[in-house]
């Protein structure tokens, strides 16, 4: 048993690589073609039954504009920092969908869908571009891959204890196994990578020229929202943090992302690629 853990201990040391910007240690364990192969599948699917909003129209055009400014003030970042450039091996693909909920999200290899009421929240280019910035940094920072990854670990760990002491989980143990699984495991790192995402999101954005200042505004809409929709799910139940811990995040990264990445608007766009 001892010496099974050690294999897998050293599996997931080998398999540990760093996010860029931030510096974090992650675990990947999947290649990021086969992963962004089978969400591209995935996204298809999902878009042929999707009520999606056609690309003439004036909302997704703002969109689109925002992405490729994003797009590129990412692309320039690396450009500058002299470091490999995650976004040669993204095909980005922007989507409106009609849904009466508030939310956008990102799946690997650069699929993201914004659901039109959101646009209701983000109010200007600045809110808008928060959203974008934040579920590409999602993209860049390989959390799809990373979640997989953690599951995989947890499946293939639990075979191998169940293996060694030759029991299964069953009945009151596997309920106790599924909330280790969602309180124990994954929550925290749920958090740590939206938290990462707005981070980076807010790195991105202020490279490509919005305000980063609309950050706090857009936060305090959205708890505004929630509050006016019976209010969120505490954080200790969410993958999201709060929108108040949100807040306070983007209140002490602000003036240190203003002074470090405000002059890159000033190289990003003349930078020979």
């Amino acid at each position: 048993m001892k010496k099974i853990l050690n294999i897998l201990l050293f599996l997931f040391l080998l398999s540990c690589e760093t996010v860029p910007v931030s510096e974090r240690k992650q675990l990947i364990l999947l290649p990021d073609s086969y992963i962004n192969k089978q969400s591209a599948q995935a996204y298809k699917q999902f878009l042929s039954k999707a009520n999606v909003v056609s690309k003439g129209n004036p909302q997704n055009k703002e969109l689109q504009t925002i992405a490729k400014n994003i797009e590129e003030a990412i692309h320039q970042y690396f450009v500058l920092e002299n470091k490999e450039d995650p976004t040669k091996k993204i095909n980005w693909e922007i989507n409106l969908v009609k849904e009466e909920q508030v939310n956008a999200w990102a799946m690997p290899g650069g699929k993201i869908t914004f659901y039109t009421k959101i646009l209701e929240v983000a109010e200007n280019e600045n809110g808008i571009a928060t959203i974008m910035a934040h579920e590409m940094a999602h993209v860049i920072g390989r959390h799809g891959n990373e979640r997989m990854s953690q599951a995989l670990l947890l499946d293939v760990a639990t075979s191998v204890a169940q293996t060694a002491t030759g029991t299964t989980l069953q009945g009151g143990s596997k309920t106790a196994y599924n909330l280790l699984r969602a309180y124990g495991i994954f929550l925290p790192f749920g958090r740590k990578q939206e938290a990462e995402s707005d981070y980076l999101g807010l790195v991105f954005m202020t490279i490509a020229g919005y305000d980063p200042d609309e950050t706090v505004k857009l936060w305090e809409r959205m708890a505004a929202h929630a509050k006016k929709k019976g209010g969120a799910p505490p954080e200790f139940m969410s993958t999201h943090p709060s929108s108040e811990s949100r807040i306070e995040n983007f209140k002490k990264w602000i003036p240190e992302v203003k002074a470090r990445y405000s002059p890159y608007q000033h190289n990003y766009f003349f930078k020979e690629n």
